[in-house]
């Protein structure tokens, strides 16, 4: 799978019933129908001295999803990992997840990446989430009770991350 930069044409991709800033986000299944959409800012232009304008790195499948690199720390060589899958793409779950750790990795030589996974939110048809994302090279760091508030209820999150040094 081969993502590719963020073009104003891929705006759709944006938004999605998925939980915001999860590590894999997928549509929530039984989400009620007038549910506000989640929405991944699209990238600011460069700044007034011609350098970035931010510091993310968005990138996308076209008619797939997204694949956000957050909070971009270039010193200590690490970011924030968020995807976002349109409904049916579900399939493209483990390869989008392995492409966007190639990308952070091979690509912008970043040594640790790391993500929001809330396991109290089922995927759609079963999808083994533990499973895709210790395929992928991911692992559990760290578990924050009541973390979140979702459904009425506060509810726990996880940290999952993966590091390459090199």
């Amino acid at each position: 799978m081969m993502l590719r930069g963020y073009r104003g044409a891929d705006l759709p991709l944006l938004t999605g019933h998925w939980l915001p800033g999860e590590l894999l986000g997928l549509s929530v299944p039984g989400r009620p129908a007038l549910a506000e959409p989640a929405r991944v800012p699209a990238p600011e232009g460069p700044g007034e001295d011609g350098a970035p304008g931010q510091d993310d790195e968005l990138c996308v499948v076209p008619g797939t999803g997204f694949v956000r690199l957050a909070a971009l720390d270039w010193v200590h060589r690490r970011a924030r990992l968020e995807i976002g899958l349109r409904p049916g793409a579900e399939t493209s779950a483990e390869p989008l997840l392995k492409a966007a750790l190639d990308h952070a990795f091979r690509v912008l030589g970043l040594s640790r990446v790391f993500g929001w996974v809330t396991p109290a939110v089922p995927l759609p048809d079963g999808l083994p989430r533990d499973a895709l994302l210790r395929d992928a090279g991911l692992s559990p760091e760290a578990d924050i009770p009541r973390a979140l508030w979702l459904d009425g209820r506060p509810v726990a999150r996880q940290i999952w991350g993966a590091t390459r040094h090199g």
